[in-house]
């Protein structure tokens, strides 16, 4: 069995490289292409003797689709220092982290993951959500998804060099693809089909790897190139290594390793890798789906807010499914998980607002809506803001005939969602395409049915520019996300909740009671309106 696990082990190694000669630019041959590299990252005997590595380094994170503006800039997610040790030889991994959470708020995780034998626990905290596991264990521990397992390993195939020794052994399995163009130098491309994945390989003209990719499924661009950039390399001990490895999805840079040290065949104790009894047995009740949403459990474990769940919605540990709580008549508060959405029954139609995590929480909502409305379809989704883990499910809604409604200045980023290829998941919208009506509130706009009125105000804030909320009148209701999260936040904590209440108190709106995106379910607004006043 091949090694392989994840982010940071992509410590590993890069790539493993000795320097000698030089591999033409748009060689036909793909075997000689692999051949070449295998002898310049040292040979297959070296590199499969490698029994155990023991890696320190620097590690950055970002998020380019939870910035202020779409499609404007990256967000710093954090800078974390973590140490891997790996038992190549036995298929075992630890990752012992101090992670320093800087974004959406302030918090440092001190955790370990171990893997072994395709299980992987977390020991301490490494999220703000933490599972029914986690909360009721001493030390905290919680066993991880089969998703999240799955893309780990992943992951480190990607980075081991046991996958150019693979692809090696199977030429059957290459096909040479047109040369690449990257940064002003052609590289040569070659892909594998291996077990876990396509590898698509470039080679620079030197003949060692230059990036690793795999085309991704991605909630907002859709079929996106997940590349693994290696560069600066150094010898040690004879081997020469990959000292610096970028991640980029789409050009977009998401996570960077800067390695400080490496040590070859360290001694390393069975006891960094053993799996608690608790783990083994909640793993073997777990079935990873057909479809590892590869991004959202990468990313979202770097950025320490998910559930690791592979229900990604809900934790069924806690909860059967997601909740429906009518928190005023007709209004449907959609919790059991970290994000919820809301549901209005409207007249003839329903409306709802966000699509959080992925197309799987979309689909159970449109289902149940469909139980209890079988003759009312969804008209419109409003989505309050462009990040990812509130829209990364609006295409299954539109797929039903939604219409979607968001702040002027998101019009390209929402247009280029709908019309994004999404071959690798092969969604609603890809399988029947539509023109989806695209709205644009320029500070105001009512959606009305006759009877019931939901209005919605643009509110600027430090979070996510030009931000919606919704209010519903004959309610005394309000929908917000992210500027202020209801039963969840300090009142007065963050500068959003200034943010927020001053654009309520600029559009002369102030509904008594509220629900959001995040908490544990609706709240009045007062207690916030109480500490700000005192500030």
């Amino acid at each position: 069995m091949t090694l392989r696990f994840c982010r940071a082990a992509a410590l590993l190694a890069g790539f493993l490289a000795v320097a000698t000669g030089v591999v033409p630019a748009g060689a036909a041959d793909p075997s000689a292409l692999v051949a070449r590299a295998v002898e310049k990252l040292g040979g297959a005997e070296k590199l499969s003797g490698i029994a155990t590595l023991s890696i320190t380094a620097q590690q950055k994170h970002w998020d380019p689709q939870e910035t202020l503006e779409p499609d404007v800039g990256n967000r710093l997610g954090g800078e974390s220092r973590v140490t891997l040790s790996m038992d190549l030889a036995h298929d075992r991994a630890r990752f012992d982290w101090v992670r320093n959470r800087v974004a959406p708020m302030r918090r440092t995780f001190i955790y370990s993951e171990v893997l072994a034998d395709k299980v992987g626990y977390v020991l301490g905290e490494d999220n703000i959500v933490l599972s029914r596991q986690a909360k009721e264990t001493s030390p905290s521990l919680h066993t991880m998804s089969a998703s999240r397992v799955v893309a780990d390993l992943r992951e480190l195939h990607r980075i081991s060099p046991r996958l150019l020794l693979e692809m090696q052994q199977h030429p059957e399995r290459l096909t040479v693809l047109p040369d690449e163009a990257v940064d002003g130098k052609q590289l040569s491309v070659v892909s594998f089909k291996g077990d876990d994945a396509e590898w698509i390989v470039l080679f620079g003209d030197d003949g060692l790897p230059a990036r690793i990719r795999t085309v991704d499924a991605d909630g907002v661009w859709g079929d996106s190139n997940y590349d693994m950039i290696l560069s600066d390399w150094r010898e040690v001990g004879g081997i020469t290594f990959a000292f610096d490895q970028s991640f980029t999805l789409n050009g977009h840079e998401v996570q960077h390793i800067s390695i400080e040290d490496i040590v070859v065949k360290p001694v390393l104790g069975a006891d960094l890798f053993r799996i608690p009894k608790i783990v083994t047995e909640t793993a073997a009740k777990q079935k990873a789906p057909e479809q590892v949403n590869y991004q959202w459990m990468l990313r979202r474990a770097n950025w320490g807010s998910f559930i690791d769940s592979d229900q990604l919605a809900f934790d069924p540990a806690v909860v059967p499914g997601n909740i429906w709580t009518e928190v005023k008549p007709g209004i449907w508060h959609v919790t059991g998980g970290s994000h919820h959405t809301l549901v209005v029954e409207m007249k003839d139609y329903l409306v709802a607002f966000d699509a959080p995590i992925a197309n799987e929480m979309s689909r159970l909502t449109i289902a149940e809506a469909a139980r209890r409305f079988p003759a009312k379809p969804f008209k419109y989704l409003v989505l309050t803001h462009h990040h990812m883990d509130h829209v990364n499910g609006a295409r299954v809604f539109a797929a039903q005939g939604a219409d979607l409604v968001f702040a002027a200045g998101n019009r390209n980023y929402f247009a280029a969602q709908m019309s994004a290829p999404n071959r690798v998941r092969n969604d609603e919208l890809w399988q029947k395409p539509r023109d989806v009506g695209l709205i644009e509130v320029n500070g105001k706009m009512t959606l009305t049915d006759g009877a019931r009125k939901i209005d919605l105000y643009v509110i600027d804030n430090s979070h996510a520019r030009n931000s919606l909320v919704a209010v519903i009148p004959d309610a005394d209701f309000g929908w917000v996300v992210d500027l202020w999260s209801p039963s969840r936040d300090v009142p007065g904590a963050l500068p959003s909740h200034r943010e927020f209440v001053a654009g309520l108190r600029k559009w002369g709106v102030m509904p008594t009671l509220w629900a959001g995106g995040h908490g544990t379910g609706a709240a009045p607004i007062q207690p916030l309106l109480d500490a700000l006043d005192k500030k």
